[in-house]
């Protein structure tokens, strides 16, 4: 369970780490601002989307899909980080980052599916609250945390962003048992 909290949290704070880069960048760089900048800003968000609608309705309930999407959403994630500031136009950029909204966006409803299932109802609300912490967290400290870096080194972001997601793909490997 705490596997799933982790992805969770981490996977949040991917999310909104990227949304900041890219909101920095599409005013230093690209000379966006305003609506323009707030439409460029949601296109990843609309592949998240996308792919957490088309990801909910592929798991009905199979466990043993929902691990697998989790998976592959994970190494999705890694290689869109590892290729994350190798970008040399806003076209490229806003690829890398919609491929990373696609992958977070197949994850989340499967990390739901998962917690909601394998929890007595009794203590559902409970567990879900945790869930959410775990979640906010991550949403709550991509964006300094970002930000900081964007100043620093943006080749640590990127690679130890994709080598902690890695590890976590071996970690659901690993540690999510599914008997179906």
């Amino acid at each position: 369970m705490y596997t799933l909290f982790v992805v969770g949290g981490f996977v949040m704070f991917i999310l909104f780490s990227l949304q900041v880069f890219l909101s920095g960048h599409l005013e230093t760089q690209f000379h966006m601002k305003g609506v323009k900048k707030g439409l460029v800003l949601a296109i990843p968000l609309l592949f998240l989307c996308i792919s957490s609608l088309v990801s909910g309705k592929l798991i009905k309930g199979n466990k043993q899909i929902m691990k697998k999407i989790i998976i592959l959403g994970l190494l999705l994630q890694a290689a869109t980080l590892t290729f994350f500031k190798e970008y040399e136009s806003i076209f490229l950029l806003l690829t890398i980052i919609s491929l990373n909204g696609i992958a977070i966006g197949s994850i989340l409803p499967t990390l739901d599916a998962l917690i909601t299932e394998n929890i007595e109802k009794s203590q559902r609300g409970l567990i879900t609250s945790f869930y959410s912490s775990a979640r906010f967290i991550g949403v709550a400290a991509g964006p300094p945390f970002m930000s900081m870096l964007i100043k620093k080194d943006l080749t640590i972001a990127s690679y130890g962003g994709a080598i902690i997601t890695l590890y976590l793909a071996w970690l659901v490997i690993r540690k999510i048992q599914v008997n179906e």
